[in-house]
């Protein structure tokens, strides 16, 4: 049926569609119907235009023809009374002057007379003109009302082919439809019976669903008691877990805090073990320079089964240096950081640690320090340890870092992040008893991150500086640099 209607609905709108297009031709017919008698109207009007012309033409003619005969008949009266003066007496001449002052005036009159015939006969071919326009303008006129009739009669004969079209479309279209439908409702029936065969089988089916639809409705009926039985025991439950697992917390937090404690005094062990002070020598390549001696190759090497000698050749004179790690040149600047790493959790832990690096110039202070962009050193791969180390006991620990900067040179200190870094600062004891040194009135700045460290350096320093020693303070976590 869905088809059916989607098909009546299609021919519905052709039909729409058919009848506007009706519409527009009747509108059509009816506008040239308008102009024809409009022209038909006009040339009413200019056939009585015509003839009104005409008329009163033929009236001026009339009158000017009646006129002139009279002047003619008084002209020939005037010309057959002169004979007469032969016999009349001398008083009869005077007459016969008068007679030809009313000559002279019949004359005047007659002038006057032939110039009116002259603008009548110019005022009757003006209408001759008009007349000719007139006809010729009612020969357009029926010439136009010829060519809109052949128009309406073409317009008629479109309008019945159309008209014929649409009843055979129309007529053809119920038809379809009429099939279709018997079709359609053909397969109804069909589907018709099935269904009825489906309900008589589903029968027994509804049977057994409304009893089950019983049981259920019981069973809802005595949900809310079951209900109200349900959340009781969760409660109990959930609170018996909660106790549970606060019980298990403040275990676990027990637990934490010993292994903190424990981790801490480990690691303080293996430090002291290592030592407090420990002192590192990494070999730097040798330059472009030092290859060209020989001495460069021999002066220094290294015991192959102990990473902690170092030998050095000085005037002939072999000499043993015993320290706590020797580096080859070869060595990466990873490997000399995992030498150092360990005091950044000591920082952590709540001990002062100090890293610096001491030699003669080009011996690799700075490189060893501060490395490349690409190729960090120990400075750079602290910092980030520390933050990282930060970051991750953030949810159990409050942590704030700083960062200050102080030149020592000739026994003389200088704020380097301060707006005037020539004023001199001293070192005092901490009043608060701790025995700790500060130094009074020097710039601190709060750094979250590695990248804040590096922007205070570069934004904030009045002198161009590489740092050769990282001091690690703490308590407040205080990150000092010391040039």
């Amino acid at each position: 049926s869905q088809g059916i209607s989607l098909q009546v609905s299609r021919w519905e709108n052709q039909a729409r569609q058919r009848e506007r297009r009706l519409n527009e031709l009747e509108r059509e017919l009816l506008e040239k119907s308008s102009r024809v008698e409009s022209l038909h109207r006009q040339l009413d009007d200019g056939h009585r235009q015509l003839e009104e012309s005409k008329r009163r033409q033929e009236e001026a003619e009339l009158k000017l023809s009646l006129r002139l005969q009279e002047y003619e008949e008084e002209l020939a009266r005037q010309a057959a009374m002169p004979p007469r003066v032969k016999y009349v007496t001398q008083t009869v001449e005077v007459e016969s002057a008068d007679s030809q002052r009313a000559l002279v005036e019949l004359q005047t009159k007659n002038a006057g007379l032939q110039e009116q015939l002259s603008v009548q006969s110019q005022l009757l071919r003006e209408l001759e003109t008009q007349l000719h326009q007139s006809q010729r303008t009612c020969a357009q006129l029926r010439t136009q009302i010829l060519v809109y009739e052949g128009e309406m009669e073409r317009a008629q004969g479109q309008l019945e082919v159309e008209m014929q079209n649409l009843e055979e479309e129309k007529n053809r279209l119920i038809e379809e439809a009429f099939i279709r439908a018997e079709i359609e409702m053909k397969a109804v029936h069909e589907n018709l019976a099935g269904v009825r065969m489906n309900l008589l089988s589903l029968q027994p089916a509804l049977r057994t669903l409304t009893c089950d639809y019983n049981c259920l409705k019981r069973q809802v009926q005595e949900f809310p008691f079951m209900l109200d039985k349900a959340i009781t025991e969760a409660k109990q439950e959930i609170c018996q877990v909660i106790s549970e697992v606060s019980t298990t917390n403040q275990e676990l937090l027990r637990k934490y805090k010993r292994e903190m404690n424990l981790r801490k005094k480990c690691h303080n062990e293996l430090v002291r073990l290592k030592g407090n002070i420990r002192v590192f020598c990494r070999v730097r390549p040798v330059c472009l320079v030092e290859q060209d001696s020989v001495d460069s190759k021999a002066m220094l090497s290294f015991d192959s089964e102990d990473d902690a000698v170092l030998y050095l050749s000085n005037k002939g004179k072999m000499m043993t240096f015993d320290l706590d790690k020797v580096f080859p040149p070869q060595a990466t600047q990873e490997e000399v950081f995992q030498e150092v790493q360990s005091l950044v959790t000591s920082c952590i832990d709540g001990f002062n640690v100090c890293i610096f690096a001491y030699g003669q110039t080009g011996s690799g202070k700075t490189f060893t320090m501060e490395g490349a962009v690409d190729n960090p050193g120990i400075n750079q791969r602290a910092l980030r340890l520390l933050f990282s180390e930060v970051t991750d006991k953030a949810p159990d620990w409050d942590y704030r870092i700083s960062v200050s900067m102080v030149e020592i040179y000739n026994e003389t200190l200088r704020n380097l992040l301060g707006e005037n870094p020539s004023n001199k600062l001293d070192i005092k004891m901490n009043p608060d008893g701790s025995g700790q040194l500060y130094v009074p009135g020097l710039t601190e700045f709060t750094v979250q991150s590695p990248k804040d460290i590096n922007r205070v350096r570069t934004s904030c320093c009045a002198h161009p500086f590489s740092v050769k020693c990282l001091q690690l303070a703490a308590g407040l976590c205080s990150l000092s640099a010391v040039i």
